[in-house]
């Protein structure tokens, strides 16, 4: 998925029933660079299980405040309108698939 607003983010949030995972970046972030290409293996092998949205914050002020946002890269995962992770940092392929395996 492209990137969302605050808006689209907030609709999104209230009506999917699938797990969730924000991503939260910016342009100027050279991990994220990193951690860009490890979200995008992780969406297509995930492809219909989990949603990803990312959120670029030099864009979306609201909602990177809003989840407290204060490094990045931070990944939330959601499921049911709650968060049940947040993390910051980069974080490799096997921790990804992992983690969503055991949400899922």
């Amino acid at each position: 998925m492209k990137n969302l607003n605050d808006e689209i983010l907030k609709k999104l949030i209230n009506i999917l029933n699938c797990p969730i995972l924000i991503y939260f970046w910016s342009e100027w972030c050279e991990i994220c660079k990193i951690s860009k290409n490890i979200i995008n293996d992780i969406e297509i092998k995930f492809k219909n299980k989990i949603k990803i949205i990312r959120i670029n914050i030099d864009y979306n002020y609201y909602t990177a405040e809003k989840f407290s946002i204060k490094n990045i890269p931070t990944i939330i995962i959601m499921l049911n309108k709650k968060i049940i992770i947040k993390k910051q940092g980069l974080f490799s392929k096997e921790f990804f698939k992992k983690l969503i395996k055991k949400i899922l």
